[in-house]
């Protein structure tokens, strides 16, 4: 570091933090009560899956085992993980919360996928603030219609950051120990190999503005570490819970809506900052990712920022 810089000059001693920029997701979570010929088939989904037992108690397999979920009781599952629910252990009603989430840090995301436990629960504090997190979401779900829409969404944002700051406060307490803890199934080349992948991937996103191209497909990748593009996927998949593919277009999603929040830009600006020589294909990817074209988005976000309804 130049000791010229502004800030640095005269400075006895400093640290810096580093650059956080995450994106997460919670989609298809909700509140509901069943009757004793409530079932629901075993599949499967691409990200995480919490599920709170509120009233009476349900009979989960997960991964080909059996969980009785008392009230209370938290259930949380890996994405690809084959479940099923055979419905209320009781022959009664039962009342459930479900919620599905991504992340798209692959720091905080490798250690979820580093956990193994199913059923959460030992009354330790990063169950309670867990819990405590799922209790408020659940508030908000229940009481969303009978609120201010943007207050219910303030209030689902808050609770939301709490669930996330509970699980890396989670991930954390569990790997204590082992900052490194691996799964048996990833060895040390493996978790190399993915993450040398996940900063060229990183690397193509952010040099694509100088380069007018991307260029960091994983074919591009695989060709330049010496693997083949089926390996580097396997590898990325195993580690991170998704692929090459999905990641880099997270990212691209990511900076096109930071982007889009600076009407100074215009989309063709954007789209060349992102890589994109088509602005087309820029906007009907952009449209396929999040269901509204760039300009779509960028005047509801306004619409937002004003009150407007």
């Amino acid at each position: 570091m130049k000791k010229n810089q502004p800030g640095i000059l005269h400075s006895i001693d400093g640290r810096m933090s580093p650059d956080i920029q995450a994106a997460f997701h919670i989609y298809s979570s909700h509140w509901r009560k069943v009757n004793s010929y409530w079932r629901y088939p075993e599949h499967t989904h691409p990200s995480f899956e919490i599920n709170v037992v509120l009233q009476g108690s349900q009979h989960m397999v997960v991964n080909g085992r059996d969980y009785v979920q008392k009230s209370g009781d938290i259930l949380f599952i890996r994405p690809g993980v084959p479940h099923s629910s055979l419905g209320a252990e009781d022959a009664g009603d039962m009342t459930y919360y479900c919620l599905h989430f991504d992340i798209d840090d692959l720091v905080l995301r490798r250690a979820l996928m580093t956990l193994d436990a199913v059923s959460l629960g030992g009354g330790t504090p990063e169950m309670e603030t867990i819990r405590a997190a799922l209790d408020t979401l659940i508030a908000s779900a229940i009481l969303a219609a009978d609120t201010d829409p943007k207050r219910s969404r303030m209030q689902t944002l808050r609770a939301t950051l709490g669930l996330f700051t509970a699980l890396c406060g989670w991930a954390l307490a569990e790997t204590a120990d082992d900052p490194r803890r691996s799964r048996s199934d990833a060895s040390e080349n493996t978790l190399a190999l993915a993450n040398t992948i996940e900063g060229l991937l990183q690397e193509a996103v952010f040099n694509a503005a100088a380069t007018g191209s991307r260029g960091g497909g994983i074919e591009t990748i695989a060709a330049r570490l010496g693997y083949s593009p089926n390996h580097c996927n396997r590898v990325f998949q195993q580690v991170f819970g998704m692929s090459p593919r999905q990641y880099l277009s997270d990212l691209i999603i990511r900076h096109a809506k930071l982007l889009l929040l600076d009407n100074s830009l215009s989309v063709e600006t954007i789209a060349l900052r992102l890589g994109y020589r088509d602005v087309s294909h820029f906007s009907k990817q952009f449209k396929r990712w999040t269901g509204q074209p760039p300009m779509g988005f960028r005047r509801l976000t306004a619409e937002q920022d004003t009150g407007k309804d």
